[in-house]
């Protein structure tokens, strides 16, 4: 195991067979709307298993540590970090979760190292989830660019070379090991870039829920995401400027529809809170199909067990 990683209990007394591997890791070019952030909160913590030394891959003078100041006095520092977890979704079927802040060093080390986890716990699949700055409305459907090593897109017959981040650094260096890796990217409006943006953080999470059947918590992203266009207008409906920005995106969307190569998930800013009773309910029948069902799992998403 690569010297970056450190186990924080005996790795040999966590279950072995982890089919899901999820990346919510921040910053970088493709981490608009603080999909990851939002992603992360949404799917917890569940059990810290393992964490990289931050010392020996981030730069503290661009990625500084925070302190809490309470009255004055300094209480609490808190260091960048990139830590895995195993988690477990609403029906108890577990993933392992990496989380943190993107690192500025060392990314094939940390790499071999994640590809390292990934053997010890069986793992098949990795996604990597984010945002994408778009000229996208607020007012329109969110859609997704789902893309992978050696994923091709027959609709997109062209070549193009781009810089990437840590999580798409992992999709290609993981696939070329042979793991199945997906990167799930959320158009976001250039406006909302450093907020928040909770529709886009519900679709990339219902995406890779139904690719799964991992049964992941959306309760918390509905609820921000029923309410966020009123907020928005909140915020810069009185602007005439913003009201003429919007509406030529809107005309613009209308006109050329989703670009080439993005689809458009479940909306889930509509989507109904289930109660216990039809959780229950739905929860029984999807585990009647995936007995009768061989291969790959299509689940749904689901609300928190504590909600």
């Amino acid at each position: 195991m690569t010297d970056l990683l450190e186990f924080t209990s005996d790795p040999d007394e966590t279950p072995q067979q982890i089919s899901t591997l999820i990346c919510v890791v921040g910053g970088g070019p493709f981490d608009a709307g603080g999909i990851s952030g939002a992603v992360g909160q949404a799917l917890g913590e569940g059990e810290l298993i393992a964490s990289f030394d931050p010392d020996l891959i981030f730069d503290f003078r661009s990625e500084r540590p925070m302190i809490t100041f309470e009255n004055g006095a300094m209480t609490r520092m808190t260091d960048p970090r990139l830590d895995v977890y195993l988690v477990e979704d609403v029906e108890g079927e577990k993933y392992i979760m990496l989380r943190g802040n993107e690192p500025d060093l060392r990314w094939h080390s940390l790499s071999e190292g994640v590809l390292q986890l990934a053997t010890q716990f069986g793992v098949e699949r990795f996604y990597a989830l984010g945002g994408l700055p778009s000229g996208i409305p607020h007012t329109r459907p969110v859609d997704l660019l789902i893309r992978g090593y050696r994923r091709s897109q027959p609709d997109q017959e062209s070549t193009y070379i781009q810089s990437v981040n840590f999580s798409e650094f992992l999709v290609y260096t993981l696939g070329t090991s042979g793991i199945e890796t997906t990167s799930v990217l959320s158009r976001v409006p250039f406006y909302l870039v450093n907020s928040m943006y909770a529709a886009a953080a519900g679709a990339v999470v219902t995406y890779v829920s139904d690719d799964t059947g991992l049964a992941l918590p959306l309760g918390d992203i509905e609820r921000a995401a029923q309410s966020e266009s009123e907020q928005i207008e909140a915020a810069y409906g009185e602007q005439e400027d913003f009201q003429t920005l919007v509406a030529s995106l809107e005309q613009e969307y209308d006109t050329e529809g989703p670009n080439s190569g993005f689809i458009i998930p479940s909306d889930v800013s509509k989507t109904e809170i289930p109660s216990a009773d039809e959780l229950g309910e739905a929860a029984e029948q999807f585990l009647a199909r995936r007995n009768q069902r061989p291969g790959r799992r299509r689940g749904r998403h689901a609300k928190r067990k504590d909600e």
